[in-house]
């Protein structure tokens, strides 16, 4: 039975070394992020549209649903740090300003000009 469960043991770490990779190369770059070309202006110089803003949706109402998406995307470029952090600590905050703006209230919203 031993020897059933040492080669288990085995299979199961063999199989999570292979599938796990290396995940850790950096951040991608996107194009749709760039502010897209809108024509020539009276001297034939091109000028660039301002990004479009971005909706506000209800995960961004509800720290419960944000504040784990902000703690992932602000840990550096380890993966099990980010879900650690994600976990760990941005659940727990987002529960405790959930209950905050229950509370309270929803915080005013702020714009920020680029």
């Amino acid at each position: 039975m031993s020897r059933l469960k040492l080669t288990a043991i085995l299979i199961l770490a063999a199989t999570v070394l292979a599938t796990s990779g290396c995940h850790g190369s950096g951040k991608r770059r996107t194009i749709a992020d760039e502010p897209t070309l809108s024509g020539l202006d009276a001297d034939d110089k091109a000028y660039l549209d301002a990004p479009a803003a971005v909706p506000i949706s209800t995960v961004d109402r509800h720290p419960i649903l944000y504040k784990p998406r902000e703690y992932w995307e602000n840990s550096g470029d380890n993966r099990i740090v980010k879900a650690a952090a994600a976990t760990f600590v941005g659940v727990p905050a987002g529960v405790v300003g959930e209950v905050r703006q229950i509370f309270v209230g929803a915080p005013p919203r702020t714009t920020t000009l680029p």
